[in-house]
């Protein structure tokens, strides 16, 4: 089968890989699309290996129809339309995953807008309901408000939970389109400095949570930023590194605010932990998507070959 791996800093696309086998509650699924995540980028030039025994093919996520089934499979049967969170292997034409990490493609979406789903909407709703433990009283500040976890916890926050939503972006058309699904109040953080307009917009109490994708250049305003008792969730560090920050000042302030630093990946997340986000997210959120009342982003579509 073809199938994208990482090479020497780049894409490189193979046509000769094995098909994968399938045990135990394993599917393997003949894949129709799958979506272009920040870990991919990263992987791709050496800067984020995939887990211990994954498969060196690209790919968090896939949709498409299952082929075949492991002898202990329950939850699915083939023929049926599926999309999956996966570790790796979605850039490929045959990808096989645990069933617990699949779901039913909701009626009325395809499998190319299916594709923007697991990785972005998964991710998403475990910062804000498993680590974040977000509440309608609480007003949240994301940051990268333009991203697919940005838009997508924007929605999670305004239309199911009830959340006030602060966005930050750094252009006007993300942030028309951050207000658009449901931010009450945004902010474009390159043309002047995005703590002034949070701080005010609160009336000087700061946001009850945090979701951090930026880190080491954020740390000081976010510290000003965030309320007293205060989630400041971290789950990534697209901002680079950084030698200026004072530890222990910014330790200082985190004690004296009593913020809770929560930091999560989910990439490396056992089957078990996935399998309970995906039931739910299901029983919570999937209803919203059939139904059409959140809104999944799908911007442009390619064939696998231009990942060479």
């Amino acid at each position: 089968m073809k199938g994208v791996v990482a090479s020497n800093g780049k894409c490189e696309l193979r046509h000769n890989l094995p098909v994968p086998t399938v045990s135990g509650k394993e599917i393997l699924i003949k894949v129709h699309y799958t979506a272009l995540n920040r870990a991919d980028t990263m992987q791709a030039v050496g800067k984020y290996p995939p887990p211990p025994g994954v498969t060196e093919v690209l790919g968090l996520e896939a949709t498409g129809e299952v082929v075949k089934t492991g002898p202990d499979c329950k939850k699915f049967k083939e023929g049926d339309r599926v999309m999956a969170l996966l570790a790796g292997g979605g850039y490929a034409e045959f990808v096989a995953v645990d069933e617990r990490q699949a779901m039913e493609i909701p009626n009325g979406i395809s499998f190319r807008h299916a594709a923007a789903i697991p990785e972005t909407w998964l991710t998403a709703y475990q910062l804000l309901f498993f680590v974040a433990q977000v509440k309608s009283s609480d007003t949240v500040l994301i940051h990268a408000a333009g991203s697919g976890v940005g838009t997508a916890a924007i929605q999670l926050c305004s239309k199911i939970v009830g959340a006030r939503v602060i966005a930050t972006a750094g252009s006007q058309e993300k942030l028309e389109k951050a207000k658009e699904l449901g931010a009450t109040k945004c902010i474009n953080r390159k043309t002047g400095p995005w703590l002034d307009s949070v701080l005010e917009a609160t009336e000087g109490k700061g946001v009850s949570v945090i979701l951090d994708c930026i880190g080491y250049p954020y740390v000081p305003q976010n510290l000003k930023a965030v309320a007293p008792d205060g989630r400041w969730v971290l789950y990534g560090l697209m901002g680079g590194p950084s030698n200026e920050i004072d530890l222990q000042v910014n330790l200082r302030s985190i004690l004296l605010k009593r913020v809770q630093l929560r930091a999560s990946t989910l990439r490396s997340r056992s089957v078990e932990y996935k399998e309970n986000l995906i039931s739910e997210f299901c029983k919570n959120a999937h209803k919203f998507l059939s139904e059409g009342m959140i809104k999944y982003m799908c911007t442009s579509v390619e064939r696998l070959d231009f990942m060479r």
